[in-house]
């Protein structure tokens, strides 16, 4: 899929992050971050939060304009097929607005780009659900995933990574539901495409999803705990079957260990893979699995539950922190950045400290700046 940022400066922009990352840690001087900001130019527009927001909503609000003034031409109504029409046109003249802004503007999820994105998946998808009336659920979801994974590999946007994934998942529900049996599997069917979309997604290497590929990483993680815990599953089971109450469900010791393994598991390899969203999300959940075995199991007031659960955190935190106060086996109590792209950090070093790393199998030329041939002469 041909991006539609420029892929360079995407690049760049994560290395100048790097860098002014390690000036507040004292790992680089203002100097040498000087010197790497000129090494790596990126020219996107990029506001404030505020200002960002402020143009999201004013793009939005242009954006019903022209819907507003194109359905003047529809005065006699709209019928299924008229709407749908309407919709391809608008859709096809935000997708048009979206591209020049991107390329003659350079916004990079600059507020915008953002509102033009969701407004032009918005008006197709919108005209599935007419076009198709009366059809089953599930198809919404399977034909949307077909306007929604071309738009997230083409624009890497946080929020369509995360209307994709659930689109997906939602696509899953709906046809399980559909019978008893599916009904019965649908906790191991969630687990196991949360695995395989975890295993997926984490396998990408690329700069360019970077930030998608770490709420699509969450959102695998928490819905793979939550297909398992016990307290999900069986008031879901309630809820799916209309029943008054929730009861016990089948294979209920099973997912008693799903809710307590599934949290140490995180832990366990958050911490052998320094992986922080692992090891944060396995502590969430651990937390979670405490008060699912609380709501089944353990009759204390609350007060005493939170007295006794302050006094353990309290204890651990300390201890963690004193133990961790000198790194063992490279974990410390200092924040640190995931080291996921770490030739990234070796082309740095090459081009505050002069040197032509070999990392990777990327060769490096022979420049004295260090910068693959970027030295006085070319």
């Amino acid at each position: 899929m041909i991006k539609a940022y420029n892929n360079t400066w995407v690049t760049n922009l994560y290395i100048r992050e790097t860098a002014a990352g390690w000036v507040s840690k004292n790992l680089l001087t203002t100097e040498q971050e000087a010197q790497i900001q000129k090494a790596f130019p990126e020219h996107f527009y990029r506001p404030g939060i505020f200002v960002t927001i402020g143009l999201f909503f004013f793009a939005s609000i242009a954006c019903s304009f022209f819907a507003g003034f194109l359905s003047l031409f529809f005065l006699d109504g709209f019928s299924d097929g008229a709407f749908g029409i309407f919709s391809i046109i608008c859709a096809i003249a935000f997708l048009a607005a979206l591209e020049f802004v991107i390329r003659d503007r350079k916004l990079f999820h600059s507020g915008i780009d953002n509102a033009l994105l969701y407004a032009a998946v918005g008006a197709v998808i919108s005209s599935f659900f007419l076009i198709i009336e009366g059809e089953r659920p599930w198809l919404y979801c399977f034909l949307s995933l077909f306007i929604l994974v071309p738009a997230l590999l083409r624009y890497a946007d946080l929020l369509l990574a995360a209307v994709t994934y659930f689109t997906a998942a939602a696509l899953i529900a709906l046809i399980l539901t559909e019978s008893a049996l599916g009904k019965a599997l649908l906790p191991f069917a969630f687990m196991i495409f949360s695995f395989l979309s975890y295993m997926l997604v984490s396998r990408s290497t690329s700069i360019y999803y970077h930030k998608c590929q770490q709420i699509l990483e969450v959102l695998s993680l928490a819905t793979l705990y939550l297909a398992g815990n016990y307290f999900v599953v069986r008031e879901g089971n309630a809820l799916l079957n209309d029943l008054p109450a929730s009861t016990q469900v089948a294979f209920a010791y099973l997912f008693y260990f799903f809710t307590a393994a599934i949290p140490i598991a995180y832990i366990c390899l958050g911490l052998k893979k320094y992986n922080r969203v692992l090891f944060v999300t396995g502590l969430l959940a651990l937390g979670a699995s405490i008060v699912t075995y609380r709501t089944y199991f353990l009759q204390l007031t609350i007060s005493q539950e939170l007295t006794l659960a302050g006094t353990f955190l309290i204890i651990v935190a300390v201890l963690a922190i004193r133990y961790l106060k000198n790194p063992k086996k490279g974990i410390s109590d200092e924040p640190e950045a995931k080291r996921k792209f770490a030739y990234l950090e070796a082309i740095v070093a090459a081009e505050v400290l002069g040197q032509a790393p070999q990392e990777n199998g990327i060769q490096f030329g022979e420049g004295n700046f260090g910068g693959g041939g970027a030295g006085e002469a070319y």
